[in-house]
């Protein structure tokens, strides 16, 4: 019996440890239009940041339902992160763009942060998990 409780001791202080460098990350999302669908990738490197969300590090998606969405994402690693969200506002599946590729549709990155004849970069949109929760705030732009 003591060997039982003495191993059930150790698994779960195993499990329980393996949690500790590991963060509850909310992304809180302001100013959504309404309709359609909200996509937000969390990428932890800047190889494909914001265009490219089959490189994040996680993703995630929902209809809209209000002018502030939230999307949380668990278990995320401490570290340095950056987020982005594009609104897909007809549900055609793809982001729509003019002429010379600017978007049409919604856009933000944490930070708030702006690209320059482009999008932005990951060291302005980065920010860093060291905590058991952290929250964000981004502002769609239209």
């Amino acid at each position: 019996m003591k060997k039982l409780l003495f191993l059930i001791i150790i698994l779960t202080l195993t499990i329980v440890s393996g949690d500790e460098n590991k963060s509850s990350l909310t992304v809180v999302v302001n100013g959504v239009k309404p309709g359609g669908t909200l996509y937000v990738s969390l990428f932890n490197q800047p190889d494909g940041y914001p265009t490219d969300p089959d490189k994040a590090y996680k993703k995630d998606m929902k209809k809209v339902s209000s002018k502030q969405e939230r999307f949380v994402f668990k278990g995320i690693p401490f570290g340095t992160y950056a987020v982005s969200v594009w609104h897909d506002e007809n549900d055609n599946g793809k982001m729509d763009t003019n002429l010379i590729g600017i978007p049409r549709e919604g856009t933000g990155a944490s930070n708030d942060a702006k690209g320059r004849m482009g999008p932005p970069r990951f060291p302005d949109a980065s920010f860093k998990v060291e905590s058991k929760t952290h929250s964000i705030t981004i502002n769609m732009n239209y």
